[in-house]
Parts: structure tokens; C-alpha cells; sequence
């Protein structure tokens, strides 16, 4: 019959799972494995910022859009500023 006990048995004390093991590599193959990693770091970076340039390009083509009506809006924001005045005096 299986149970949880058996698995506390089996394993050596402290070493519960296999992320907990130390392995020792030669001074090359450890330089070779992060230099890989970095490439993969580095890889991963500049997809977001791609990603990032894709979202400003969008956000800019939006208030490209936007700015010319943007003037209209500070007049009237001024006529009813105006009027608002108008009525209080």
C-alpha cells in the first residue's frame, strides 16, 4: 500500500525534490551555458520591446487622430468658461 511516508523514506534527508541537487560542470561548459542564456535573455528583450515600439506607434497614430480636434474643444471650453462668468457678474 502506497502513502506519503514512503516518499519521506525514499529520499535522502534535504533533498526532497530533484531542484535541490548541486551538479558541478567544468568552468567552460558553465560559461558556454550562460552565454546561452544570455542570448535567450536577450532574445526575450528585444521581443518586448517590440512589442512596446508596436504599442507607443499605435498610442501616437490615436492622438495623431485626436489632436486636431483638440483645438475646437479648447475654444468652446473657453466660450463656456466665458459664459459661466457672464452669468455670475
Amino acid at each position: 500500500m502506497y502513502s506519503l511516508f514512503d516518499d519521506f523514506m525514499t529520499a535522502p534527508f534535504g533533498y526532497t525534490t530533484p531542484r535541490d541537487r548541486v551538479y558541478v560542470i567544468p568552468e567552460s561548459e558553465y560559461a558556454k551555458l550562460q552565454e546561452r542564456q544570455n542570448a535567450e535573455r536577450v532574445a526575450q528583450l528585444e521581443a518586448r520591446k517590440a512589442e512596446h515600439l508596436g504599442v507607443v506607434e499605435q498610442l501616437e497614430k490615436q492622438i495623431a487622430e485626436l489632436q486636431p480636434s483638440l483645438p475646437e474643444a479648447e475654444k468652446e471650453k473657453e466660450l463656456v468658461a466665458a459664459k459661466g462668468l457672464q452669468q455670475t457678474a
